[in-house]
């Protein structure tokens, strides 16, 4: 799972294998870590993504938000794989809590800090949602209409 932050937040990244390993990479700190989870972990994770079905969900859940978070989980299972997007504008559904769940287990994971290169899978937030800075537009300035102007809308 990744997880692309609004315009104050790079986002993380989150692996977590059948073998029960476990890698997260924050990209505001620009660091890897590595941990273990346990059987217990990995049955609550397969039982909330039991719970979302994730197998036959709507995999498209962006809305096009420029300043919110967009989740991106890719969940393989036997020789099939699942790519789900989810952006959170506003409304908190079952998804996005178990999404929201996930974006924060890391913090229930004994990571230890690591320099090994993960290669992900995800495309966030390599695919940034930021707005360029060349995309803000700000209307021209209002500017007092001529007398001549005034006069020609007041008599309409």
């Amino acid at each position: 799972m990744s997880r692309s932050g609004a315009w104050s937040d790079y986002g993380a990244t989150i692996i977590i294998d059948s073998t029960l390993n476990y890698r997260y990479f924050d990209e505001n700190k620009k660091q890897g870590y590595t941990g273990r989870i346990d059987e217990k972990f990995f049955d609550t994770l397969n039982r909330k993504f039991e719970s979302i079905k994730f197998k036959t969900m709507p995999t498209w859940g962006y809305h096009g938000c420029k300043d919110c978070e967009v989740f991106e989980l890719i969940v393989h299972w036997r020789d099939k794989k699942r790519r789900i997007i989810k952006d959170w504008p506003i409304e908190v559904d079952s998804t996005l809590k178990v999404l929201l769940w996930l974006n924060d287990s890391y913090k229930y994971v004994k990571l230890a800090p690591t320099n090994t290169v993960f290669q992900f899978e995800t495309s966030f937030p390599k695919e940034s949602t930021k707005a360029p800075a060349y995309s803000v537009a700000f209307p021209p300035p209002i500017t007092k209409p001529s007398k001549k102007l005034q006069h020609k809308i007041l008599t309409q």
